[in-house]
């Protein structure tokens, strides 16, 4: 096997190239969540109920994950990924480049949510084909600390560009599409060089990942409350720019670089069940204060409080390979692994789908404080999350 040195480290070509594309999709998390959410509110003008009805379109793609990818079966998981970049890097250029028409910018949304949503099972089962012996959780730490590395250069390159520069979102938006386009360019290299990871299943739906299900459900609640009302919370209630929001990412990421290997080999040393109590905890004092910190606290100190709200939810995100080494762990054939994710990202979409017209609306329709019921429910699941969590058994 090809051998690649870094430093007096050796690994293989493969697991090298699939580092380059971690840090490639570094680069387009950071344009969408440093810009995607005040790409709409300041140069389409949306408000927050045309926000929520693009989550229900956006996420319905994850909702059918299971199916293109059981269609393109045949192709194996790397091939698979392959096509998700690219799809999703034709859909980020032009979602940047569109005029403001809701038709538009929902059709290329969906167009890159589509590639992104194909990848998001797959990322996690590549990854772990690269780790040693049983140390998932500590593989999917280091390639996902090396993609925050990326997240944090790159968010800070977009904040010093928004800064100094009269940079337009198109061209944000143009240099994250193009960096989705090489990764998925990437694969195709490395699924020429590496075993494909084919299922002989299109589908997996069996008994012993209904925990796993259940879980993952939950997961598609807790991720809209946060991921798409937070910073909506930022923007429009406490008035907070892009540079906002790109520099607390860029504390988030600079955070996980160290965050994600830890948790990864607290993963492997305590158990899935610890380390999903310990999400739910953290949602839980991060809805808190996403709740009531404006009402109790000066606007200084609540502007504070929201921002480290933000940061240790999105640290928390890390959750996810908790539940991906839960189903590595617990599967019988290591060919249902993925099928299994992409069953369970379906499953987590059925919420993700409905959720955000209805938390949209809640805060819609109960004025200033309408923010309030959104992250009130927020609370609710995680508590609902944390009960489940007790009840995994291996």
């Amino acid at each position: 096997m090809d051998k690649v040195k870094i430093g007096r480290t050796e690994i293989s070509k493969d697991l090298f190239i699939f580092l380059v594309i971690s840090v490639l999709l570094g680069m387009v998390a950071a344009v969408e969540n440093t810009s995607l959410a005040n790409r709409l509110y300041e140069d389409l003008d949306f408000t927050v109920m045309q926000r929520a009805l693009l989550e229900a379109p956006r996420e319905t793609p994850g909702l059918l994950s299971v199916v293109f990818i059981g269609m393109m079966n045949g192709l194996g998981d790397v091939r698979i990924a392959a096509v998700a970049n690219i799809l999703g890097g034709v859909g980020l250029i032009f979602f940047g480049l569109v005029p403001n028409n809701f038709g538009l910018v929902l059709l290329f949304l969906v167009v890159y949510s589509t590639g992104q949503h194909l990848y998001m099972p797959l990322s996690s089962t590549i990854a772990m084909t690269f780790a040693k012996g049983e140390n998932f959780g500590q593989r999917l730490g280091q390639v996902q600390g090396l993609g925050s590395l990326s997240i944090i250069v790159s968010s800070g390159v977009l904040f010093l560009v928004y800064k100094l520069a009269d940079v337009s979102y198109g061209t944000v938006f143009t240099m994250g599409g193009c960096a989705m386009l090489v990764a998925g360019a990437l694969f195709i290299l490395l699924g020429s060089k590496s075993e494909k990871i084919v299922s002989e299943k299109r589908f997996v739906l069996k008994k012993e990942y209904k925990m796993y299900y259940v879980l993952a459900t939950i997961n598609g609640a807790r991720k809209q409350i946060t991921l798409t009302f937070a910073p909506w919370l930022l923007i429009t209630v406490f008035g907070q720019p892009v540079t906002t929001i790109t520099a607390l990412f860029f504390v988030v990421c600079v955070i996980n670089i160290f965050f994600k290997p830890w948790f990864g080999g607290l993963i492997d040393r305590r158990g899935e069940v610890f380390a999903l109590k310990l999400e739910a905890v953290v949602m839980f004092a991060a809805c808190i204060g996403f709740t009531f910190a404006k009402s109790l606290l000066g606007a200084k100190a609540a502007l504070m409080t929201v921002g480290f709200c933000y940061i240790i939810d999105k640290l928390m995100e890390s959750a996810v390979m908790a539940r991906a080494t839960y189903v590595k762990r617990i599967s019988k054939d290591p060919a249902d692994v993925a099928r299994t994710l992409t069953m369970g990202q379906s499953m987590d979409h059925v919420i993700s789908v409905c959720l955000p017209v209805f938390a949209g609306y809640a805060w819609y329709t109960g004025g200033a404080d309408g923010y309030m019921y959104v992250f009130a429910g927020g609370i609710v699941i995680s508590v609902v999350n944390f009960v489940v969590a007790g009840k995994l058994k291996y």
